[in-house]
């Protein structure tokens, strides 16, 4: 098992469609688990994200599942939405995994604006948002929302992406506070 007992780790939230996955993976091996838990909401159907965390739980230092309802949020963790789940942070602390079947969002669920939404009460917890690749522009209007109440957001660049959709929208409309290929955001996550 790979354990981690740090107290006072931040929460990456990744918002990721088309194109998502080998960034997804690049930066679960790269980021330091010590120091944060990663909560994914990759569009993907039903049935495929059990098989991807066992993958990525294979190859990568942080202990990958799906995120499971009331389970509480551990630094070294990374929690991936169940396909046709949302996934979202509780509202108590310590942060706990929220999962349900409610209405689909922008067309998605899991959808990355649930997510995002769910951090919005968080204060004195570093919470961070990132779009990668995609299209449409499913979380984006939380991002938004998020850089307007001082979260540190984070959109994937032009350049490495395979689809500059979504993170295009952060970046054009203003939710993304910082621009980033997917090797220097793994090295701003370590320095920071």
């Amino acid at each position: 098992m790979k354990e981690t007992s740090n107290e006072n780790f931040g929460i990456i939230l990744i918002g990721s469609s088309t194109g998502g996955l080998p960034v997804i993976e690049k930066l679960l091996s790269g980021i330091k688990r010590d120091k944060y838990a990663v909560l994914i909401a990759q569009h993907m159907p039903e049935g495929y994200t059990g098989m991807w965390s066992e993958r990525l739980n294979k190859v990568t230092p942080f202990t990958v599942k799906e995120g499971v309802d009331g389970e509480i949020v551990k630094c070294g963790y990374a929690y991936i939405a169940p396909g046709n789940r949302h996934m979202l942070l509780s509202d108590n602390m310590p942060p706990q995994i929220v999962v349900n079947s409610e209405p689909h969002v922008n067309r998605f669920r899991p959808s990355i604006d649930v997510l995002f939404n769910s951090a919005l009460h968080y204060s004195g917890v570093k919470v961070i948002a990132i779009m990668l690749t995609g299209m449409c522009d499913d979380g984006v209007e939380s991002m938004i929302e998020m850089r307007s109440r001082g979260f540190i957001t984070i959109a994937q660049d032009k350049e490495s992406s395979a689809v500059f959709g979504m993170n295009r929208e952060a970046i054009d409309r203003g939710g993304a506070g910082l621009v980033f290929s997917p090797d220097d955001m793994i090295e701003y996550l370590n320095g920071i």
